[in-house]
């Protein structure tokens, strides 16, 4: 039996939790499947379903159980849309990773 939580270095939410507009100062939910563990008030990248980079946050506080996690996030920087381009095309996928690690000895 092996771990059951997911490490995450980002936050990549569906469509739908993530609000039309982000206001610094304001606390907004969020819920994914699994159990998750995020770090705390480190920033962190946010991302819709699509990839899409759009904005640095903050994890402030989750809770993990029944195979689910919820937690609440912070704005900490607003992408530009130049930025929001340029991130998402800089972004490496896992598969990306996983040819480059299966090609070295």
């Amino acid at each position: 039996m092996g771990n059951p939580f997911l490490v995450q270095a980002c936050l990549k939410l569906d469509n739908d939790q993530i609000p039309k507009v982000l206001e610094f100062g304001k606390k907004y939910s969020f819920k994914k499947e699994n159990h998750r563990l995020y770090q705390i008030n480190v920033p962190m990248d946010l991302k819709d379903n699509d990839w899409n980079f759009l904005a640095r946050v903050v994890v402030t506080e989750y809770t993990i159980g029944n195979n689910k996690t919820e937690g609440t996030f912070v704005l900490v920087k607003d992408f530009s849309e130049d930025e929001k381009n340029v991130i998402t095309k800089t972004f490496v996928s896992d598969q990306e990773v996983d040819n480059i690690l299966k090609s070295i000895d």
